[in-house]
């Protein structure tokens, strides 16, 4: 009986299935259509959050270029205003000490701003960087003595921690993709180099104006008394500007990619130090929250550390997570101790200083009236205009199209030997302009300098943007952070080195009397293009490390991702998700 109500069951069944099955097919085909709707949605809503990031990041790197570069132009100028005595012919040394002062302050501080940006996070190093640059820039603009001016510039370079904190969120977003990093990386420190062509032209312009144009309405306006005692602000108004422009968008579309809980509060700490060192009690009346009580404690000191949190075996026991923490604290000792890591800072250390020291020499070269070309400042702004808009044009695809092609370290050699190197053929353009009016610059020798500089300012990006990614993989995931801050004191060592060597150099070569003019330059230049050439060995023994990856840097699948996924919507992504360009 049961047996004949099952079989009649079973009829049943079947003759109602294709019914039912076209049914459930309509709403499953509705339910797919619903949810590829809701996936579209995320996956647009993901894609602007990752946009206003990258175009956040780029601005704040912006912002750092135009702080150390934008002086150049006018450095000498402003060391000739500042100090009567001098002139154009023996001004180098004092603006190469204006210029290079800045880089002072950062090589002091930059290992710490590294610690601090794994201990407070990316975001808090970028907006402190930003806001404090603010308060300095209109302090240097309205410096009322050589003496406080380099005050004024080592404070900015002191208070600047924006690139350690930039290229480790870099890598975090794009977790090892090697394509999707060179873009990103193309994209964000290729505003480095836009603000090396653009910032000197913005300043250039804008320096002095009661001496470039005594008959415009700003000359002879209600600010003239200022701008002849301050003759150099206005381009240090910008700087104020774009500082604040820069940390509205950081704070609203950078998204912290360091896990909240991970994170140290620096106001808790500067509460809980200023509580520390009152040695006679001044505060004994306030009271620990159970918040700070906790932050006190080793367990959460060690357990919140980003730099230490990566290597937490498991969470069976304090003492085993504790052993692992001391094992793994990172100093400049294990730094200097991998091999690989070293060689890398070196080749950006130099590079660097090479680099800063070409950037010095160019405008120098430009106002030599004996040794150079003998222009003004906004002449010297119509050349890095004409350069600058060359570089925009070649600048992203030189660095993805040079990587895509020919790998990290074949595209860092062909940078490193097209960038430095041209500095020799700056001089030719002396033969050029011959024959031509004092202070007068033909057309052929703008678009001449131009089209060098940009060549050089763009290979520089390729080598930029690679050192930088190979150098992130030589360390572990958890180290890049205070990997780069370190990688940026030798950087700002050589920056700061920079441009007193070229200022020196030159001072020497046109005035000493040892060079005929205008060889004194043609002198400066060569020998700066042939440090460039020596580099080039030390690139060339980076290419051994072509695809070896220590065991320390190997990662599990996903491993990288969560240390941070926690953190934000953005690290959530798929490597598919994220967006190209």
């Amino acid at each position: 009986m049961v047996q004949d109500i099952n079989v009649e069951e079973g009829m049943q069944q079947h003759e109602t299935t294709p019914l039912l099955s076209k049914r459930g097919r309509e709403r499953q085909e509705i339910i797919d259509d619903d949810d590829d709707d809701d996936e579209t949605k995320d996956k647009d809503v993901k894609d602007r959050k990752w946009f206003m990031s990258t175009v956040a990041l780029c601005s704040a790197m912006m912002v750092q270029s135009y702080l150390l570069i934008s002086v150049f132009p006018y450095s000498g100028f402003l060391a000739m205003h500042l100090l009567p005595q001098l002139d154009s012919e023996n001004v180098g040394s004092y603006a190469g000490y204006i210029a290079s002062c800045f880089m002072v302050g950062r090589a002091v501080t930059s290992f710490e701003w590294g610690k601090a940006t794994d201990r407070y996070g990316r975001k808090f190093a970028i907006e402190a960087t930003l806001f404090l640059s603010a308060i300095f820039s209109i302090a240097f603009g309205f410096a009322p003595s050589f003496e406080l001016a380099i005050l004024f510039r080592f404070l900015l370079g002191l208070s600047n921690g924006i690139i350690p904190a930039v290229k480790t969120i870099i890598s975090e977003l794009n977790r090892g993709n090697e394509q999707e990093e060179t873009k990103m990386m193309a994209l964000v420190l290729g505003m480095w180099g836009y603000g090396f062509l653009l910032s000197p032209a913005i300043s250039g312009y804008l320096s002095d104006p009661v001496k470039q144009y005594p008959e415009s309405s700003l000359a002879q306006g209600p600010l003239r008394q200022i701008l002849i005692e301050y003759p150099f602000v206005l381009p240090n108004i910008v700087s104020f500007g774009m500082c604040v422009i820069s940390f509205v968008a950081v704070h609203y579309f950078v998204e912290e990619t360091i896990p909240k809980d991970n994170l140290v509060s620096f106001g808790e700490e500067a509460y809980n130090i200023v509580r520390n060192i009152s040695s006679i009690n001044l505060f004994k009346h306030l009271t620990f929250t159970k918040v700070d009580q906790q932050s006190r404690s080793p367990a959460k000191f060690f357990a919140s550390s980003p730099s230490t949190s990566a290597f937490l075996l498991d969470s069976e026991g304090m003492h085993e997570d504790n052993e692992s923490n001391n094992q793994s604290q990172i100093s400049v000792s294990w730094i200097w101790s991998r091999e690989k890591t070293k060689k890398h800072l070196i080749v950006y250390w130099i590079y660097s200083f090479l680099v800063v020291a070409l950037d010095e020499t160019f405008p120098l070269f430009c106002m030599s009236v004996a040794s150079g070309l003998g222009i003004t400042e906004s002449q010297i702004g119509n050349i890095l205009t004409g350069s600058g808009l060359c570089y925009v044009l070649m600048q992203y695809f030189a660095v993805t199209k040079s990587v895509s092609k020919y790998g990290a370290y074949n595209a860092m050699l062909i940078g490193t030997f097209t960038s430095i190197p041209m500095a020799s053929l700056i001089p030719f353009s002396l033969v050029l302009n011959r024959g031509s009016e004092p202070g007068e610059l033909r057309i052929e020798v703008l678009v001449y300098l131009s089209i060098v500089y940009s060549i050089a300012r763009v290979s520089s990006s390729i080598v930029f943007s690679t050192l930088t990614m190979t150098t992130n993989r030589t360390v572990p995931f958890h180290a890049r952070a205070t990997v780069n801050g370190f990688s940026m004191v030798g950087g700002s060592f050589g920056k700061a080195l920079g441009p007193t060597f070229a200022g020196i150099l030159f001072a020497f070569s046109a005035s000493s009397g040892v060079f005929r003019a205008p060889f004194g330059s043609v002198f400066v230049f060569c020998i700066i293009g042939l440090m460039g050439l020596i580099l080039i060995a030390l690139v060339r023994d980076l290419m051994n490390f072509v695809d070896t990856i220590d065991d320390d840097v190997r990662q599990k699948p996903g491993e990288a991702d969560q240390n941070f996924s926690s953190s934000s919507s953005i690290n959530e992504e798929s490597e598919e998700d994220i967006p190209t360009f």
